[in-house]
């Protein structure tokens, strides 16, 4: 067997091993939240000390980091197409259906407020806001076309993530309204809430901006 063809093989273990690895963190972080999350378990359920661990990952926020990463370069696939509206209902549906089903998904849900902090680690805010730029990129889209009113596109961004990384909080599959009635209706609600020519908000009190 050639050089290459044994770096090839080396270098195919250990993007398999990374990925292991990944799943691992998504069910710790699902399970136990961040602060909780122990890389000793981490590497427990993939067959490493923790001490082997570091040699793929360097800490938690790195691991939560790429998981958000991954995630990120999901949804311009299934939300890169068509008009704002439709691709933001394509973006709703399949980040609530992450969140709710599937282990990644369930992890980011569970450490939004480590994602969401003033002080996240830079890699977690960096992979934070590539993630948010996929929404931010349809709302800015829908503001150029007039399709959405000039509404300012990070700060809606993060109360929507806010919204629906709330989800599995309260969420009962066993409960009166199906998850697609309730996804329809949140996304009619945001939706309501951007579209041009939808009512404005009511005034404040007087003196309020």
């Amino acid at each position: 067997m050639t050089e290459n063809a044994n770096h090839q093989r080396k270098e195919m273990r250990q993007l398999r091993r990374r990925q292991d690895i990944l799943e691992a963190a998504a069910e710790e972080f699902a399970e136990h939240g961040y602060h909780d999350a122990s890389l000793r378990r981490i590497g427990d359920r993939v067959g490493l000390s923790k001490a082997s661990l570091y040699y793929y990952v360097p800490s938690k926020s790195d691991l939560l980091a790429e998981l958000l990463s991954d995630a990120a370069h999901a949804q311009p696939i299934q939300a890169g197409h068509g008009e704002p509206a439709e691709r933001m209902r394509v973006f709703i549906r399949t980040h609530v259906n992450r969140v709710l089903n599937t282990v990644e998904g369930r992890a980011l849900a569970e450490t939004s407020a480590v994602l969401m902090s003033k002080s996240a680690d830079p890699s977690l805010a960096d992979a934070r806001r590539k993630y948010e730029d996929v929404l931010v990129s349809i709302l800015e889209a829908g503001i150029g076309s007039g399709e959405f009113k000039n509404v300012p596109a990070r700060p809606v961004v993060k109360f929507i993530f806010a919204g629906l990384n709330s989800i599995p909080q309260w969420y009962e599959a066993a409960g009166e309204l199906p998850l697609d009635r309730i996804v329809e209706d949140i996304m009619s609600i945001i939706l309501e809430g951007v579209l041009e020519g939808a009512p404005e908000a009511l005034p404040g009190p007087a003196g309020t901006p």
